[in-house]
């Protein structure tokens, strides 16, 4: 129960991108650097009217080092002083190629914010290398 506490705070928030209000994608091109069991988050801050599903499609690599796996959730919040709901989970067993993975919600919600938390495992460095969040509006 203290480790999956300390998990949690345990981590740091690598970026905020804003998703503009009517606009249904959010691209994020630069890398960023996953250390050991160090997790990391994303914010995207998607204040829309609509009911939507999610597709989030991130790019891994391994840099160097021993690193055996990254842990992936997207969450979802209703207002910034809501708690953070679990929407889809997934993993990424690392290999020494670039791996392309997608997790997708297809049932409707109606969050503004996303995160999606990376929990990485092993010795060794993973880059994160592109980023792209899809809303369908329903």
């Amino acid at each position: 129960m203290v480790f999956g506490m300390l998990a949690m705070f345990a981590n740091a928030q690598l970026a905020t991108i804003n998703v503009e209000p009517g606009k249904t994608t959010a691209v994020v091109n630069s890398t960023y650097v996953l250390t050991n069991t160090t997790a990391g988050y994303m914010v995207y801050n998607a204040a829309q009217v609509w009911t939507t599903t999610q597709d989030f499609t991130v790019t891994f690599h391994k840099a160097s080092g021993t690193p055996t796996r990254v842990n992936v959730v997207l969450y979802g919040q209703k207002t910034p002083d809501t708690p953070w709901v679990s929407i889809v989970t997934g993993f990424w067993k690392v290999t020494s190629a670039d791996t392309v993975m997608t997790l997708s919600n297809t049932t409707a919600n109606r969050y503004v914010n996303y995160k999606v938390l990376f929990t990485p495992s092993g010795t060794g460095v993973s880059n994160i290398t592109k980023q792209y969040l899809k809303l369908y509006f329903q």
